[in-house]
């Protein structure tokens, strides 16, 4: 999750101390029927994902991640992939996804809700 737009581990954290800040989950990037966020869009495309449950981790991780860093090194890509683990498969495809994430949103970096148009085609 985020927490004020920097990546936390909810397991971690007490609900208790979320008290009068702003938290995003994977539901609060792309509502109902709204485009997705553009990280959610790359990890589609670049095959980010497999059985889903480590996906909203890594997905919230690169939006902050995106947000202190709009184009990140490879050192800072896996520096801010690292607080997760996905045991299908490497992480080749979720390094591509953070790539490709960038050229997606450079125009959206920080925003951590989508609105209808912001997805590129």
């Amino acid at each position: 999750m985020l927490l004020d737009g920097a990546p936390v581990r909810s397991c971690l954290m007490l609900a208790v101390q979320a008290e009068g800040h702003e938290v995003t989950t994977i539901e609060g990037l792309a509502r109902d029927g709204e485009p997705l966020h553009p990280v959610q869009q790359a990890f589609h495309e670049s095959h980010g994902l497999q059985c889903g449950f480590c996906t909203p981790g890594f997905v919230l991780s690169v939006v902050g991640l995106l947000a202190q860093h709009p184009d990140p090194t490879e050192v800072e890509i896996d520096e801010g992939i690292s607080g997760n683990l996905c045991r299908c498969t490497g992480y080749a495809s979720i390094r591509r996804a953070v790539t490709r994430a960038v050229e997606l949103s450079s125009p959206l970096v920080g925003k951590y809700r989508a609105k209808p148009g912001d997805r590129a085609e």
